[in-house]
C-alpha cells in the first residue's frame, strides 16, 4: 500500500480503534471512516473478557505469554491517554463442574505446565484475567479521534484502505475468499444481589460484576442467522445458565446481541492484500481485546520495517486463494 496519503481505516470497532491507537502512538498517518448507521458494531455487546486460560483441560491460550504482558503494558497506557477507565483486571474463577471432572483435572495437574492456575478444592482461580469496559473504550475513542480530526463519519466506498469490518468484511468482495466462520452471540445485564462482585464467575457461560450490583451474563452461540436482533430462545438459556452457576434472583436490565467476527482456523487475518491496495485487520473472534492489541502492535511494527506479523495470523498464509 502506497504511503504518500494517511491510510485509511474503515471501521471503528474494537479492531479499528485498537490499531488506530498503535498508529497513532507509531506516527502514521491515517484517517478513520466509520458508518453506524450502516453496519451495527458487534463490539458495542462484546463480553470483553481475556483469559490466559482455556478450554476443559485447561490449557494455555494461544500466544498467551506474549500476549498477556502487552495486554497489561497496554490497556494502562491507553486509559492514561483518553483519561478514562475501562481495563478492569481481576481474578476469574472456574469451579470444577462435577467429582468426575475434578478428579480427572487433579489427577492430570502436573501436565499443566503454565502458571496462570492456582488450584482450589472447589476450582481454579485463574491469574491474569479480567476485562474490558469496550463500549466505555470506544466512545472515548471516537470522542478523541473526532478531536484530531481523525474521524470521517461516513461510508468509506473504496479499495484503498485497511477494513476493520467485523463479521461484515465476509460480504467485501476483496476478503470474500476468506474462511470467515461468525458465530452470533448474546448476553444479558441483570441486577442483583447473588453473585460475588469480587471476580468474574465462569462455568459453562460467565458472570462479570460491572459495579453497583451490576453483572454481564454470557454467552450464547449460534451460527444459523447474523441479525442484531435478541431472541426469547437466548434469554432462556443465558437464564439457566445463571442458575448453574447459582444465581437464581435477579433484575434483567437487558438483552444484547454481536456478531463475532471468528475464523475456520482460530486465527486472525491481518495484512495486506497480495494483489490490491488494501490490508485486513479483522477475524479476532470472542478474544478480541487480548489479540487485537497485540497484533496491532505487530503490524504497525511490519509496517515500519521492524519486524514480520506472527505467520499463524498474517494473510499470507492465503495469498494462494487471491489468485484463484
Amino acid at each position: 500500500m502506497k504511503n504518500d496519503k494517511p491510510l485509511i481505516i474503515v471501521g471503528q470497532g474494537l479492531a479499528g480503534t485498537i490499531l488506530a491507537h498503535h498508529f497513532l502512538e507509531a506516527g502514521i498517518s491515517f484517517e478513520i471512516w466509520d458508518s453506524p448507521a450502516t453496519h451495527f458494531n458487534s463490539s458495542l455487546a462484546a463480553g470483553g473478557i481475556f483469559n490466559p486460560v482455556t478450554g476443559r483441560k485447561l490449557e494455555q491460550t494461544w500466544l498467551a505469554d506474549e500476549l498477556f504482558p502487552y495486554l497489561f503494558d497496554f490497556y494502562p497506557r491507553l486509559e492514561a491517554t483518553l483519561g478514562a477507565r475501562f481495563f478492569f483486571p481481576m481474578p476469574l474463577f472456574r469451579p470444577f463442574a462435577n467429582e468426575e471432572m475434578k478428579s480427572w483435572l487433579v489427577e492430570r495437574k502436573d501436565q499443566i505446565h503454565h502458571d496462570f492456575l492456582r488450584w482450589e478444592s472447589e476450582g481454579v482461580w485463574v491469574e491474569q484475567a479480567g476485562w474490558v469496559d469496550v463500549a466505555t473504550l470506544l466512545r472515548i475513542s471516537r470522542d478523541y479521534f473526532a478531536s484530531k480530526g481523525l474521524l470521517k463519519e461516513a461510508q468509506y466506498m473504496g479499495s484503498q484502505a485497511i477494513f476493520c469490518e467485523g463479521f461484515h468484511g465476509q460480504k467485501n468482495p476483496l476478503w470474500s475468499c476468506l474462511p470467515f466462520l461468525p458465530a452470533k452471540g448474546e448476553l444479558m445485564e441483570i441486577a442483583s444481589n447473588e453473585p460475588s462482585e469480587e471476580y468474574i464467575l465462569n462455568k459453562n457461560g460467565f458472570v462479570v460484576p460491572l459495579g453497583s450490583r451490576y453483572f454481564k451474563v454470557g454467552a450464547t452461540y449460534g451460527w444459523k442467522e447474523f441479525t442484531n436482533e435478541t431472541t426469547p430462545e437466548a434469554l432462556e438459556e443465558l437464564t439457566k445458565k445463571l442458575a448453574l452457576m447459582g444465581v437464581e434472583n435477579f433484575e434483567l436490565v437487558q438483552q444484547k446481541t454481536g456478531i463475532r467476527p471468528a475464523t475456520q482456523d482460530r486465527r486472525p487475518f491481518v495484512g495486506f492484500h497480495s494483489q490490491e491496495e488494501a490490508g485486513i485487520f479483522n477475524g479476532f473472534g470472542s478474544k478480541g481485546v487480548s489479540l487485537s492489541p497485540y497484533f496491532a502492535k505487530q503490524w504497525t511494527d511490519e509496517i515500519l520495517g521492524k519486524s514480520a506479523v506472527h505467520p499463524e495470523a498474517s494473510i499470507r498464509r492465503f495469498y494462494h486463494l487471491f489468485s484463484v
